[in-house]
């Protein structure tokens, strides 16, 4: 599923990463864990090609700043990325065609998070919480092979946090992969979940 070698990341004179190996398969919540600072952000930045590195990251086989890799994943941070001048039903037909998935199962996602009256809303209308439900949802509803979240329980209420559980549980039911960062122990009693200190992965492999 996802492939890491000799990751090392330098930001200024500090170096974040260095040669981390790892490996995550079909089916695998990969929780990453470490005190702030640790590099987590960085490295799930590096895995989805948003912030350059030594060594190679392959997503299904194929680079993740490629066509192919892109369409494998969904990376959602800790504050969902949305476009202002879409509505919450606007930014669902955009990733039905952008990624080819079916638009009902975005429309699906969306409702699980509670989210079917706010359809015609633009994201200034909404909270940071509610705009982060909306970005989860559409990453859950892409059902691409991996799926990245930063930080995806920090701004949630108590139902929104048993939708996401319940969602990354079924990716991982149907052989799909996650990634994940998480200080908290929300991924307790999931199947398929397997935690990850980014400082041990410094010059190892795993």
């Amino acid at each position: 599923m996802l492939i890491a070698r000799n990751l090392s990341v330098t930001l200024g004179a500090a170096r974040v990463l260095q040669d981390v190996d790892l490996d995550v398969k079909p089916g695998e919540l990969l929780h990453l864990t470490g005190g702030n600072g640790a590099g987590k952000t960085t490295l799930l930045r590096v895995l989805c090609g948003l912030t350059a590195s030594a060594g190679s990251v392959l997503v299904e086989n194929h680079s993740p700043r490629s066509v192919a890799g892109r369409a494998a994943f969904a990376f959602v941070p800790d504050e969902a990325e949305l476009y202002d001048d879409l509505t919450i039903a606007e930014h669902a037909q955009f990733a039905s065609l952008a990624y080819a998935a079916p638009l009902s199962e975005l429309h699906d996602a969306l409702n699980a998070f509670g989210l079917e009256h706010r359809f015609d809303q633009f994201p200034a209308e909404l909270s940071r919480g509610t705009r982060q439900k909306v970005g989860l949802a559409l990453a859950l509803g892409l059902k691409r092979p991996l799926t990245l979240l930063d930080e995806p329980f920090g701004t949630l209420d108590t139902d929104s946090r048993q939708v996401l559980r319940d969602g990354l549980s079924a990716l991982a039911t149907e052989g799909r992969s996650a990634v994940l960062t998480t200080h908290g122990g929300e991924l307790a009693n999931l199947k398929g979940v397997r935690q990850v200190t980014v400082a041990a992965l410094q010059g190892t492999s795993r």
